[in-house]
């Protein structure tokens, strides 16, 4: 249970930006899926660069090689049509330097394997074709590359080519790279960066017996530690001791490594070094005690993750947040009551996390609180605090949530640095207000909904949109003559003169939906005639379905030809 919990944390920090924390419903109701896009290149261009690459010309076959790995990085198909004439570039003996190179480097990002021979032979001919060919020839675990690695790595360190071909065979676990790399690792004589490299290629080949290596080095410099925590990346539980002893280490990433390891076999080998974890000035270690909190949990622990929402850094924050959330489901009591305590604090850090952890875990006791939290001075607490009273929708904070709002609207006739965020507050608490359908704001939400001026309506532009959005659930079914008026000349207004934002005709044209209005508009800004890229068009198609009945179809494909490229046809 706690390694899933474990993955779906990491999933979840790995996959989720900032923006998602607190997000706008408005967006998402009603929701317009996107058609999927394809990219794809005018039909003659693929056979164009496989002609240039049979040209005399060397910059017509570089630039060709060039386009036909970025095409395939872009996600185009059907760049493996060109695999055989840069197989045949690649292996002229008598290839420009900068063909050769671009070449090799295409036939990588196609993982064009059957031509390893040929990229291994080219190789072992030009130095600088080791970055792109030996990782690729690791990756494929091409067997004749082992013994030109070990021939390079018996070379001088100094040697172009050499960190490539240790990291190559640390890559393909080659043992008999073994005895050099020690040897590399220990010789205090080296470069630092060789005997890093070295010792963790040592690790991928060697994961037993490293401890009686490692143990002298945990007493010397900055690099024998980080060598020595190298060396132990992969050895099991008989290094747990030379593990622990890293991890105390005053150097974030000797300490960072040996932490990642004792976490991997077992997150309770991290107990008894967790007040220095969580004292450590690195994120990355405090990330790491972050971690083992959660998946080691007690009281005590709840309680040490709660104070990690004040941390310096907001990924380590964020993992707090999202670790306590998922604790929830199990200690619910705890969590609620320390992030309420957190809440009760002045640090903006935890003011912020916390508000987004109980207003996710929907606990609504601390409404008042957060109805306070709007007039902070910190932009991340008063946005985060309009979003929460949406997410609570505690009916009780809607009158004060409104008289917040038309104070904070009036305000905006004086311009301050806080605008910005206002913008963002203001479009929550309107995203509030539209879904309580609360008639008290219909007023206000009037006032922001059309054209924006210095003097007259100085609301930004999510706010407007929000706005929009909500006079159409409030009025929704009955359409008012001066809110419908209001809506259409927003989704109309696409001349230099009075040039709309794309947010606000979105939400103009959901609303028009919503109120049964507005179908001649509808029609003239539905252009695509389906879903389309342009979500102004998706929401005149959804709109129309409402007023008229007729059927917004489901989203299919859209292709995309792109023409921006090297010897694009003209036809």
């Amino acid at each position: 249970m706690h390694a899933r919990r474990a993955a779906l944390l990491l999933a979840l920090v790995a996959s989720s930006a900032r923006a998602d924390d607190a997000d706008s419903v408005m967006y998402h109701d009603p929701e317009l899926p996107l058609p999927r896009v394809v990219h794809q290149l005018p039909a003659r261009l693929p056979g164009l660069w496989v002609e240039a690459l049979g040209r005399p010309e060397a910059d017509l076959k570089a630039q060709a090689a060039q386009a036909v790995a970025r095409a395939h990085e872009r996600g185009i198909a059907g760049m493996h049509v060109a695999v055989p004439a840069l197989t045949r570039e690649l292996d002229r003996p008598d290839a420009h330097p900068t063909v050769r190179l671009a070449a090799a480097r295409a036939l990588v990002v196609l993982d064009a394997k059957d031509a390893a021979a040929v990229l291994a032979r080219a190789a072992a001919a030009d130095a600088d074709l080791h970055e792109f060919a030996d990782p690729a020839l690791s990756r494929w675990d091409y067997k004749p590359a082992r013994a030109t690695w070990l021939d390079r790595i018996a070379q001088p360190p100094s040697r172009r080519g050499f960190v490539h071909a240790v990291r190559a065979l640390g890559g393909v676990r080659e043992p008999a790279a073994a005895p050099r790399l020690r040897d590399l690792a220990l010789d205090r004589t080296a470069p630092a960066a060789v005997r890093l490299e070295a010792a963790r290629a040592l690790a991928e080949i060697r994961t037993t017996g490293s401890e009686a290596d490692a143990r002298p080095l945990a007493a010397g410099t900055i690099t024998d530690r980080l060598v020595a925590a190298a060396l132990l990346r992969r050895h099991g539980s008989d290094a747990v001791k030379e593990l622990q002893a890293l991890g105390r280490d005053a150097e974030p990433a000797v300490a960072a490594v040996a932490l990642a390891r004792l976490v991997e076999l077992d997150p309770g080998h991290v107990l008894p070094l967790l007040d220095t974890v969580l004292a450590s000035p690195d994120s990355a270690v405090r990330g790491i005690g972050v971690e083992v909190l959660h998946r080691r949990p007690s009281v005590p622990h709840v309680r040490l993750l709660a104070e990690r929402l004040n941390d310096p850094h907001p990924a380590v924050r964020r993992r707090a947040r999202l670790g306590l959330h998922d604790l929830s489901k199990d200690w619910k009591a705890a969590v609620i009551g320390d992030a309420e305590r957190v809440l009760a604090g002045t640090d903006w850090r935890g003011l912020e996390q916390a508000t987004l952890l109980l207003a996710d875990l929907e606990h609504r006791p601390a409404a008042p609180r957060i109805v306070a939290l709007l007039r902070h001075d910190r932009p991340e607490v008063l946005t985060t605090a309009a979003w929460a009273l949406r997410r609570l929708a505690e009916p009780d904070t809607l009158a004060p949530a409104l008289r917040y709002f038309e104070q904070r609207y009036r305000a905006l006739a004086t311009p301050s640095p806080t605008d910005a965020a206002a913008d963002v507050q203001l479009s929550h608490l309107a995203q509030f207000f539209g879904r309580a359908k609360y008639q008290p704001a219909d007023a206000v939400l009037r006032k922001l909904a059309p054209k924006a001026s210095p003097t007259g309506n100085p609301a930004g532009a999510e706010a407007r949109a929000a706005a929009a959005w909500a006079l159409g659930l409030i009025h929704e079914g009955k359409g008012p003559p001066a809110v419908v008026a209001v809506l259409e000349g927003r989704l109309s207004a696409v001349n230099p003169g009075d040039l709309e934002d794309d947010r606000v005709r979105r939400m103009a044209a959901v609303s028009l939906g919503r109120l049964s209005a507005g179908e001649a508009v509808l029609r003239r800004f539905y252009t695509d005639k389906r879903p389309g890229l342009n979500s102004v068009n998706n929401a005149c198609g959804w709109a129309l379905e409402r007023v008229t009945g007729e059927r917004y179809p489901a989203p299919g494909t859209v292709t995309v030809t792109a023409r921006d490229w090297f010897l694009t046809p003209l036809d």
